[in-house]
């Protein structure tokens, strides 16, 4: 009875907090991916909580917290990390749709293949430009900011206190619209390539009609788009530095404001 009486004030804390660290599971880049297995995800968040509580299991929940009243303060616990984890993972997820465009531009969007990373479908392009961005991702240490967004929430936003209305939607909005023109700065260089040699074959196919431009015109596409590309991935790795660190930087303001 000692020891039930000394746990079960905790319990309810400590599921809070379990709550606002299984968010960033969701939608967190490589720590969402469905290759890491469900339960390593749960080892993981149980680890971590075992990990923060000691420092905020002091925090007063606010309430008065019972088995009705846990479920809803969950879920709110939950949409902190989820929204941190989903506003950081938009510049990572912006660049694979930059990919998905060149792919299409290239001919290579029948050319889909499974990419296990975010359990959906994607070209060739998208999928090595995703991973180059989940790269330069961990590069700029976005995982260690990820993390150390979320613990500053617990400085500002004590345990059972976030509401619906304290939501990112502004945040969110700007940082969609961001990563829409982060998509098209990534696939520009090979757009605009694409387009002059689509001219330039349109041209040439109206001056020597003999020539079967189906013939060297796909293949002289691959070629000229997969160079520039090449070209272009300094330019690519400055953009999605500048604009991740940019995300994560709008994530901790938005967290000093709550």
């Amino acid at each position: 009875m000692i020891i039930l009486d000394f746990i079960l004030p905790h319990v309810g804390p400590f599921a809070l907090v379990l709550a606002r660290i299984g968010g960033i599971f969701l939608f967190a880049p490589a720590l969402a991916s469905p290759i890491i297995p469900t339960r390593v995800k749960a080892l993981l968040v149980i680890a971590l909580a075992f990990v923060v509580y000691p420092s905020v299991g002091a925090q007063p929940v606010a309430g008065q917290v019972d088995l009705i009243s846990l479920a809803p303060l969950m879920l709110g616990e939950t949409l902190i990390g989820l929204a941190i984890g989903l506003v950081i993972a938009i510049p990572v997820m912006s660049v694979q749709m930059g990919g998905l465009l060149i792919g299409q531009q290239m001919g290579l969007g029948l050319g889909t293949v499974y990419n296990p990373a975010i359990d959906a479908d994607g070209d060739v392009i998208g999928q090595v430009l995703f991973y180059l961005a989940l790269a330069i991702f961990m590069s700029i240490g976005g995982m260690e900011l990820l993390h150390g967004a979320l613990m500053r929430t617990f400085e500002y936003v004590p345990l059972g206190a976030f509401t619906a209305g304290e939501s990112p939607l502004d945040l969110l909005t700007g940082v969609v619209a961001s990563g829409y023109a982060l998509a098209i700065r990534v696939a520009a260089p090979v757009l605009c390539i694409i387009m002059l040699e689509t001219i330039s074959t349109g041209v040439l196919m109206k001056t020597v009609p003999q020539l079967n431009v189906l013939t060297f015109g796909f293949p002289i596409k691959i070629i000229a788009a997969s160079t520039m590309l090449i070209a272009a991935l300094p330019f690519i790795d400055q953009a999605v530095r500048g604009e991740t660190m940019q995300v994560i930087d709008h994530v901790f303001l938005w967290i000093r404001s709550l």
